[in-house]
């Protein structure tokens, strides 16, 4: 039995934040649990304890055990609550006001009088925000008053520290510094990130999936102590719906913003017309079905905004930065096609890309008596957005090279929460989670196949450009839909000053993945000679068996288990322990065709499927109230998960002998080639001889995982003049990784493939075309070091402030960026991609200021006013100097299969770190180019520091990031009693307001940066440098402007 000081718990019921238990569990609800003592400090048995949901009436009667300890499990998040203690021995008690926050256990302890006083009532208070690094809550006030532009939780949990959405379209979120794919978010226990691994922006569609109104708390943790957490090597997001109760609520919405209200954003001097519009409206409704028994809510929201096209050709008003190709390129091009071809159509770069999205949700809840509650959550999501427009100066897309990403979900989720005795809870949910997407060329009807014409300059200004038109490679034939059943029991037993909790996780995975590139036919052509001549220069075809895609469908079943025990252990009323143990296990009856030639090449088999794969992830962690002012916690546990199912997905897709592949070079093509592939293509896949290349799975493959140790202080301070109740958070978090996934060539693995090497020694050169690329574990991996400090203050006027540093260490191997195996092995940034090459991660936020100020007024009686300032300055994210290989000779090097075997006729150049010269340096000869001005390059690159060596990975950064955003409503007079209207703003990006200069956002593309064309001198082994190339930063012309939102919204 635990030792207790009764200076701390007499006469008080704590309630403050550095006394709950942190589970942060991807909880749907939150659990009250404390000590109950007697008068003489002893505890006090069978006290029952009562605990009321005030909004709906719903009760929940526990009685202390022997050790004067209860638990009450399951309950709403919100409030408020109020807890009346009633003892047969001792004078009653009542908390009242107390208010519940996501995954959190709220600590209550009472001393009771002797029994000849009246009853004690005291007031809580609603949890406040909290953004500290290791984990943060925000309510829903804090959810609707935050400057977000595009209505999205990553807007919210930006608040949090660690958590930081990199620029772009697409807005990757990442937490801690991890790849944004490894992330795991959920509302209400659906998962809701992006797990097939499609996406960049880490959910499962186009935005935001959900009406954001709907939320009623979020919270963001990292390194959770609890075994019941996992799912994430990142960090978890999770998140509540609201729920209707005995009164009806709700609000209705419009939002409108376009480029009337919005700046011209000015890339070096010059204006970048932008042409946008959108509008966003929907409503939530809730309230009771059945007084104090059930309730509904429900919510909708709907979106619509043509795009900002990122890139258009050079001599036109479309596009925020421009090609080297131009507008006349266009135009000759159209018209080669059309006299040519016959081809009267290829497509467009005018057109202007959309974006597409609608939701809703209903919850229904259902108290079903004292003991028993239950809810039901379905959701609905559906979207389309335009993809694959031009991402680089040197190609130009026209539309017919874009696609339709159109994405469906729908989320059905029922859960029962039970008190079986007083010391015995438990919750049942059934989770089902289908996504359908669908990936179809924009001008599709043209029939046409993916074309590419390189070296193209009609204005002969020496700036050569590429156009590419057509059904781009992928989307010949893709198309995914994915299921998953997550069925799960967890239990909670109260052993004296032990809450011992253990469940069982199942989920099922059904996955449907059509994915067959180059079933239209590839073709390259050289230069705009070779177009109108018909001479290809390279071309590939690619089909099941019989030319029908569908014989190369992946569809498979996995299944995974998960059991888990966890013991958070009250030792006294100041240290709290939790031991947690948590097993996981896949499992799998479908395998990929067996391919023999593959095993005959390489000594693998390529059905390894992961079935009977596992991992032991345990945990520990304490809180420790050193005093009233600091608390201390810490952790050390084993995380796994978040890889996305793509990368397994891609050893059923290409498994070698389901799909055929033809290639050929240096032909005279057949007029119809841009819309039908070539007779001999055709013959070539009937034969079932050309094989393909093959992507499998490491039969010694091992879970990738890391070891995270994290230390927390929490201080509070009392600051003279300025006031008391300073909350002052520091966080140091340390991981190592283990068995990070890798991508390497299985076909080089043989004794005698490396047949050479540059003259350097850096660049092997192997003796085979073959390229069969496995997943396996790294042989070495990276490492993360965090520290972060964050202080936090709200004052009785209304005002409000929160501030913090956070400083990023990380490293990392191959950091996964792509869906495809073949992407994952070609952009590793490294020298020899058949070895891990540890270096900077992308991910990484170096330095990382936060500052966000509040106030909150009645300049008209009854009626808010509110402010919210959001302000962050980020480091830019890692990146690598290379070179380029495909141009310097006619668009292909001396015989790029030397040093990365491309397969099957397909240019291959991959990532390749630059080589910096010393003066005089016998490994690179010059060719159009003088060795001064190629040495007076890298030096204005800041690279001179790397002469006769390669540079290393990620050593660049891309310019730093400066946000600043406003959020200004007023309320105003409803139509009835209790009804408010309500207008309000958003200022994105006030800066560039303020000052038209300031606010400029620029990133690199893919986190390379291309520094000059290279070939291979394969008799010397000398590196041949030809021009100097300028790969400059994208300018992003939207987060480049201010932009300002106006809303209006009446709630009831």
């Amino acid at each position: 039995m635990k030792s207790h000081r009764l200076s701390k718990i007499a006469g008080a019921v704590v309630v403050a934040l550095g006394m709950t238990t942190s589970a942060m569990a991807a909880d749907t609800a939150s659990s009250i649990r404390g000590t109950i003592y007697g008068p003489s400090g002893n505890v006090a048995p069978n006290t029952t304890i009562v605990v009321i949901h005030e909004p709906t009436g719903t009760r929940k009667t526990v009685t202390t055990n022997d050790s004067g300890s209860f638990l009450a499990k399951g309950l709403r998040v919100g409030g408020p609550y109020k807890v009346i203690i009633d003892s047969d021995e001792y004078r009653d008690a009542e908390v009242k006001n107390v208010y519940l926050s996501l995954g959190e256990t709220q600590r209550v302890d009472r001393q009771l009088e002797s029994d000849n006083v009246e009853t004690i009532v005291v007031t809580g208070s609603r949890a406040l925000f909290n953004s500290n690094a290791s984990d943060s809550y925000f309510n829903s006030e804090d959810i609707t008053s935050t400057p977000s532009l595009n209505r999205d939780l990553k807007d919210v949990v930006r608040n949090n520290p660690l958590v930081v959405i990199k620029p772009g379209s697409e807005s990757q979120m990442t937490i801690a510094g991890a790849n944004p794919r490894t992330n795991s978010i959920s509302i209400d226990g659906i998962p809701l990130n992006d797990d097939f691994g499609l996406n960049n922006n880490g959910y499962p569609t186009q935005r935001n999936p959900f009406p954001l109104d709907a939320l009623d708390q979020v919270t963001v943790s990292v390194a959770p102590t609890h075994a019941k957490s996992s799912g994430f090597t990142g960090g978890a997001v999770d998140a509540v719906f609201k729920s209707g109760t005995n009164e009806f609520h709700g609000n209705m919405f419009f939002e409108r913003t376009s480029d009337a209200l919005a700046g011209t954003p000015k890339n070096d001097g010059v204006d970048v017309p932008i042409e946008f519009e959108e509008e966003n409206y929907g409503f939530t409704l809730g309230g009771p079905i059945l007084e104090d028994k059930l309730f509904f809510f429900a919510a909708y929201e709907k979106y619509d905004s043509p795009q900002v096209l990122e890139y258009g050709p050079a001599g036109s008003s479309k596009g925020a930065n421009k090609t080297t190709a131009t507008v006349g390129d266009v135009a000759a091009v159209q018209e080669i096609a059309s006299r040519v071809y016959g081809v009267s159509e290829i497509g467009s770069a005018e057109s202007q890309p959309q974006l597409e999205d609608e939701k809703y949700i209903i919850k229904l809840d259902w108290n079903i008596n004292d003991d028993h509650r239950a809810n039901f959550v379905y959701m609905f999501n559906e979207g389309n957005d335009t993809r694959n427009t031009t991402t680089s100066e040197r190609e130009l897309r026209l539309d017919s090279h874009w696609y339709n990403n159109t994405q469906e979900l729908k989320n059905y989720s029922a859960k029962l929460y039970s008190d079986w005795t007083a010391d015995f809870s438990s919750e049942i949910s059934i989770t089902q989670k289908s996504v359908e997407t669908g990936q179809v060329s924009l001008r599709s009807e043209l029939g046409l196949g993916d074309i590419t014409i390189n070296n193209i300059d009609t204005d002969n200004d020496g700036e050569t450009g590429s156009i590419a038109f057509g059904s781009d490679q992928f989307r010949h034939s893709n198309s995914l839909s994915n299921d998953l059943t997550i069925l799960k029991f967890d239990g909670t037993y109260l052993y004296e000053d032990h809450a011992i909790d253990f469940g069982i996780d199942y989920k099922i995975l059904e996955v449907e993945n059509q994915f067959l590139p180059n079933s239209r036919g590839t073709t390259t052509f050289d230069s705009l000679s070779d177009f109108e001549n018909r001479l290809v220069s390279e071309y590939t075809y690619e089909n099941g068996l019989g030319n029908d895609p569908l014989a190369v469908a992946a569809n498979f079943e996995r299944k995974d288990l998960a059991l888990y025990v966890n013991d958070t252990w009250d030792i006294t009323d100041e240290l709290t322990l939790s031991f947690g143990l948590r097993y996981e296990r896949f499992s799998s009856d479908d395998k990929p065709t067996f391919n023999q030639g593959l095993l005959d090449r390489t000594g693998f088999d390529n059905t390894f499927n992961l079935d009977g794969v596992d991992i032991v992830l345990p945990r520990f962690g304490f809180t420790y109230l050193y005093n009233d002012d600091v608390t201390f916690r810490g952790s050390v546990g084993r995380f796994a998960g978040g890889n996305p199912n793509v990368w397994i997905s891609n050893s059923y897709s290409n498994d070698g002998v389901s799909a055929q592949r033809f290639g050929q070079r240096d032909f005279e093509a057949p007029a119809n080639i841009l819309t039908t592939p070539t007779p001999d293509a055709i013959a070539a896949i009937d034969s079932g001889t050309r094989g393909s290349v093959t992507n499998f799975i490491d039969p010694n493959f091992d879970i990738p995982s890391q070891w995270t140790y994290m230390l927390n202080s929490d201080v509070t301070l009392n600051i003279p003049y300025l006031g008391d109740g300073f909350a002052w958070t520091t966080t140091a978090i340390y991981t190592e990784k283990e068995n990070s996934a890798e991508w390497i060539n299985a076909a080089l693995l043989q004794e005698g493939d490396v047949v050479g090497s540059t003259l350097s020694g850096a660049l092997p050169f192997y003796d085979t075309r073959e390229l069969e690329i496995m997943l396996t574990n790294a042989d070495r991996d990276g490492r993360s070091v965090i520290l972060s400090t964050g202080i936090a203050k709200e004052w009785d006027n209304g005002f409000s402030f929160d501030m913090s540093y956070t400083n990023q260490d990380i490293t990392e191997g191959n950091p996964g960026g792509s869906s495809t195996a073949r992407s994952n092995y070609r952009f590793g940034h490294f020298l020899d991609h058949q070895e891990t090459q540890i270096g900077t991660s992308p991910y990484e936020t170096e330095h990382r200021f936060v500052l966000n100020l509040g106030f909150k007024t009645e300049f008209f009686e009854g009626y808010a006013t509110r402010f919210n300032l959001f302000f962050e300055r980020h480091s830019g994210s890692a990146y690598s100097h290379l070179v380029d290989l495909t141009n310097l000779q006619g668009g292909r090097f001396f015989n790029q299969d030397l040093i990365q075997p491309s397969g099957f006729f397909t240019t291959f150049g991959g990532n390749y770190l630059a080589y910096v010269p010393t003066a005089n340096d016998p490994n690179v000869r010059y060719e159009g180019v003088t060795e001064q001005e190629v040495l007076a390059h890298f030096d204005s690159l800041g690279l001179s520091g790397f002469a006769g060596s390669h540079v290393d990975r990620g050593q660049a950064q891309s310019p730093w990031v400066t946000n600043l955003d406003l959020y200004v409503s007023q309320e105003l007079p409803g139509l009835m009693d209790g009804h408010k209207g309500e207008v309000y703003f958003v200022v994105n990006n006030l800066l560039n307001l303020i000052d038209s200069s300031k606010g400029k956002v620029y990133r690199q593309n893919f986190d390379t940066r291309e520094v000059i064309e290279m070939d291979i001198d394969a008799s010397t082994g000398q590196y041949i440098y030809g021009d100097i190339l300028s790969d400059d930063f994208t300018f992003e012309a939207r987060d480049s402007a201010y932009r300002i939102k106006i809303g209006v919204k009446y709630t009831f």
